[in-house]
């Protein structure tokens, strides 16, 4: 089933994308317009598949994490700065917390750890209030866990809503949750699982209209089933 859908869509993204570098001949604006639509909704079915995948697998008991040793700082850098022009446009500062573990090292799986980061950070920028600030905090606590927090000041959810926040796809329904920021609502519910997988916790907090934080912690190392 995975070959199956992501093959054809793998095609329609790779033709797009050549005819957008106009590898067989030049576009006219129009055209280009097209094309870039078509593209950006194949990325996006794409991400959208691999979610429904992951979330899948990791529910049927058949996803293999590939632990490493790894810095999470550097994982939680990497992501900002894929992140950084979204939260340009909206003229938002992402601080890092000087007093991080910069040198902690934990087992983990390096691509899905980045996966809650991206998700949890995203939201922040997605959501927070423009000229805001989003603090990223990152410790190392006496109980052999790494803790996590992305603290926003943006619009913030209410107390009835976040039991549903991980819960495949469930969304905040509220009108401060445009149309144009709505999204699939497996980013959370994907981000719970890969915690818990690793043998950590997730929670957020918030207070609606001033802002929330979501954190999780994660041991250092991972205990083996």
């Amino acid at each position: 089933m995975s070959h199956d859908l992501r093959t054809p869509l793998n095609s329609v993204i790779g033709f797009s994308e050549i005819l957008q570098d106009g590898l067989y001949g030049s576009l006219n604006e129009k055209q280009k317009a097209y094309t870039g639509y078509i593209l950006e909704s194949g990325r996006k079915l794409l991400a959208l598949i691999n979610d429904i995948l992951d979330l899948s697998k990791i529910e049927a008991g058949k996803i293999n994490l590939e632990l490493e040793d790894l810095n999470p700082h550097d994982s939680l850098k990497s992501v900002a700065a894929m992140l950084a022009e979204n939260a340009a446009k909206k003229n938002l500062a992402i601080v890092f917390d000087e007093k991080n573990a910069v040198d902690a090292v934990i087992t983990a799986d390096a691509k899905r750890l980045k996966k809650v980061f991206f998700s949890l950070l995203g939201n922040a920028v997605k959501f927070s209030k423009p000229g805001g600030e989003i603090l990223i905090t990152l410790v190392q606590n006496s109980g052999g866990e790494i803790e996590f927090c992305v603290k926003d000041n943006g619009v913030g959810i209410k107390k009835d809503d976040l039991d549903n926040l991980f819960v495949p796809f469930s969304q905040v329904k509220n009108d401060i949750y445009s149309k144009e920021n709505a999204g699939t609502g497996l980013g959370l519910a994907l981000a719970k699982k890969i915690v818990e997988l690793h043998g950590g916790k997730i929670w957020a907090e918030s207070e609606f209209g001033a802002g929330s934080s979501f954190s999780f912690s994660m041991p250092v190392k991972r205990k083996e089933a």
